[in-house]
């Protein structure tokens, strides 16, 4: 049974303040979200280090908060301060973790603050109650630390020749007894192959060469570029395990929660070593027994989504699954990091093995690759010896079939054919619901949400109208904005109706749907992927989460309705994106060995991009796209800066865009593009506009925008601005 961990509480000491003069030491802090550094005083009997994680009273709040020193100093304020104590826990972060803290503020317009917002967990000051108390040392006292004690051989964390300590603990008093036991460590005893394929002679070339670099010392960067079902995976895992024969430590990160399942249990089968998983989806006991293994410092192996590259775990080697995945870009709150960009500082910074894989590379990465900044590896057979798929275009303009049908012939055919055979079969459609939209049979208004300027989509499982973006709900026979009347047709189908015309259409059909409907409960992707891959289930439909690195050997068809959704977003990378998707979605048939066939339903079969994804072209697609990029000067030719305003008081935004717009073209160096309305220009009633910064050096770009942005009080208040870097 699992003992309960008390809830340690700040010293009272904390609340009072202390004359400067009676002090000699002084340290600087980040509060998660303060407006500003903030100086506090180092009682005396107190050792506090840049790192260290201290309690605060910070302005008028009620209860006592975690801060990070930053910097410990003896120059004298002149005011009285607050005193700084330690967590009962001692911990302190490594100067890696702080430096890449203010790095990725510095890099993307953010301050040290809002970073580490970002970068704690929710949950971190359980985390550190319960690294106390399995120390032995916590208990409810509200007692301040005494003076430090030299922390013993249990209190130090293992750590590896090849990387600085992510922890240490400090101040730390009372006895080591563990309620949770280190995680064991690798021993090549521990290693077992069974039911592990060979590698090919593909697969071996490209582990001999990824080997020579881990070997090596400084940054090293590798773009695998393989097709799909080409063993990625399986490189990985040898080179994983000679990371661990040479005491070095791994990450693995994934593009989505659905992926981890799947990675995690081929690398423990291999490598026979506990691996900690980190991701936003797990229950709160595993998160705790993660992060406090990492905080233990006996952690060698981490897989994880996103945010993994955030934990104070210092890695040797890095590996990015599916590299290309847009799920790697951090959206809000700010700093809106890229994970690939994290990942190849640190290794620039301290050493260390960064190998990117996909088979379909975004441009940045193909770019630098050619540009021999990256080292390049390829696969260009499939591990099973089985050919690419077929892919064929289904011109949805010439069909003549009854209105609100989603099939075409050819795809209900194949389907019927498949099922028959004792395949399976996965469907992507792009669009959550069952209808894309209402309209007035009157006057033919399109309902749309009262707080968002977009359609509401009709959901059959919550019998509903949806608003996307608020998620607000309205009853289905809401009255016509426009005339008032009460009659109404839905237009356009969605994977809701999908779903039910597979099931009516096609004899045999055991369908299961994943999108984000679907998928809302802890370990509900899990669960699906899993009854699927046990075939209980022939039909996977799905939106895009279906395209994502899956394995399922029993796929031999893949079938994509509305394959050309994408193309009409205004976005420079939304060809880069279908070719993607469509590419990802046709890989997942035939990988097991028979002759895989993919359907695409289009309306738009001349345009180029479907073209290459028929021909599976990913160069010919590539060297497309960057001579488009090249003349229209877009990213990789440069930097491309995304500023959105968004206020409640249209006229309010307005003149702040443009008093922002005119500070921007003030430096001619800048190519100022915008201001326009964002693509939905509404969103729970606060309106958006957009200003777009084309530049090849963000100094000045940053020089701007920072004090606009970070400043303690708003630039223009009621209005927000936020910033992305491309």
């Amino acid at each position: 049974m699992t003992k309960r961990i008390p809830k340690l509480s700040a010293p009272e000491e904390v609340h009072q303040k202390l004359k400067s003069a009676t002090l000699t030491d002084f340290c600087e802090v980040y509060i998660p979200m303060a407006p500003d550094v903030y100086t506090y005083g180092v009682p005396a009997g107190v050792s506090l280090l840049r790192g260290d994680v201290v309690w605060v009273q910070f302005a008028t709040r009620k209860k006592p908060a975690l801060a990070i020193v930053s910097k410990v100093h003896q120059d004298r304020p002149s005011f009285d301060v607050r005193p700084a104590y330690p967590h009962q826990s001692g911990y302190r972060f490594s100067e890696r973790y702080m430096e890449m803290l203010e790095w990725t503020a510095r890099y993307y317009i953010s301050t040290p603050m809002k970073a580490l917002f970002v970068f704690w967990p929710s949950d971190f000051e359980k985390y550190l109650d319960a690294l106390a108390f399995t120390k032995g040392e916590a208990s409810p006292s509200r007692e301040p630390q005494g003076s430090p004690a030299t922390p013993s051989a249990g209190d130090t964390p293992t750590t590896t020749p090849n990387s600085q300590s992510t922890s240490s603990w400090s101040n730390a008093t009372g006895s080591t007894k563990a309620v949770l036991d280190p995680l064991p460590r690798f021993t090549q005893s521990r290693m077992t192959a069974a039911n592990i394929p060979a590698l090919t002679l593909e697969q071996t070339n490209a582990f001999n060469t990824l080997r020579e670099e881990l070997n090596k010392t400084g940054f090293r960067g590798v773009l695998l570029h393989g097709v799909t079902g080409s063993g990625k995976t399986r490189v990985y895992q040898e080179l994983a395990l000679e990371a661990l024969k040479q005491n070095k430590k791994v990450l693995i990160l994934v593009p989505e929660i659905g992926l981890t399942p799947q990675t995690l249990k081929r690398f423990e089968d291999f490598l026979q070593v506990p691996i900690v998983v980190l991701h936003s989806a797990l229950s709160a006991p595993k998160k705790r027994e993660g992060y406090l293994s990492i905080l233990r410092g006996d952690t060698q192996v981490v897989l994880g989504t996103r945010s993994a590259i955030l934990a104070p775990f210092d890695f040797d080697l890095v590996i990015l699954d599916e590299e290309h995945d847009t799920s790697f870009k951090q959206q809000d709150p700010a700093p809106r990091y890229h994970t690939r960009e994290m990942a190849f500082h640190l290794a620039y910074k301290y050493g260390a093995l960064v190998v990117l894989g996909s088979a379909t590379p975004c441009l940045e990465t193909f770019y630098n690759a050619q540009a021999n900044n990256l080292k390049t590896v390829t696969l260009k057979e499939r591990a099973t010896q089985a050919p690419l798929p077929k892919v064929q275009i289904v011109d949805m303009g010439k069909m003549r079939q009854q209105k609100g049908i989603l099939l075409s012939p050819a795809l209900r055919e194949a389907l019927t054919d498949c099922i028959e055979r004792g395949d399976q079969a996965i469907i992507l459609m792009n669009r959550r619901g069952f209808s894309k939209m209402r309209v007035c049979t009157e006057c033919g208004e399109t309902l749309y949400c009262k707080h968002c300027h977009i359609p509401l989509v009709y959901h059959k499982q919550y019998r509903s109208l949806m608003c996307h973006y608020c998620a607000a709900l309205y009853p289905v026979n809401t009255p016509c904005s426009a005339c008032g009347a009460e009659t109404y047709e839905f237009v356009g189908g969605a994977i809701e109706m999908l779903e039910e015309e597979i099931a009516e259409w096609i004899p045999n059909a055991k369908v299961i749907r994943m999108d984000r409907d679907t998928t809302q409960n802890v370990g509900a992707s899990e669960k699906i992927l899993e009854a699927f891959r046990n075939r209980e289930f022939n039909i996977l439909i799905g939106t895009q989460m279906v395209a994502k690195g899956h394995d399922f050997p029993g796929v031999q068809l893949v079938g994509v309705v509305g394959a050309d959704s994408g193309l009409g977003i205004p976005d420079f990378r939304s060809t880069e994106r279908l070719f993607q998707l469509l590419s990802q979605t046709a890989g997942r048939a035939g990988r097991a060995g028979g002759e895989g066939l993919v359907l695409i339903q289009t309306l738009k079969p001349s345009e180029p991009v479907m073209q290459f994804a028929v021909n599976h072209d990913f160069n010919g697609f590539a060297n497309k796209e960057m001579e488009d990029r090249r003349a229209a000067f877009y990213p990789p030719f440069c930097k491309l800066v995304e500023i959105s305003c968004g206020s409640r008081d249209e006229d309010l935004l307005r003149h702040t865009v443009e008093r922002l717009e005119s500070l921007l073209r003030a430096d001619k160096k800048l190519m100022v593009l915008g201001p326009v309305d964002a693509f939905v220009p509404v969103i729970q009633n606060v309106h958006w506009a957009k200003l777009y910064v084309k530049t090849q050096d963000l100094a000045p770009v940053r020089k701007v925008l920072h004090p606009i942005i970070n400043g303690a009080k708003p630039w223009v208040q009621n209005v927000e601005i936020k910033v992305e870097i491309e």
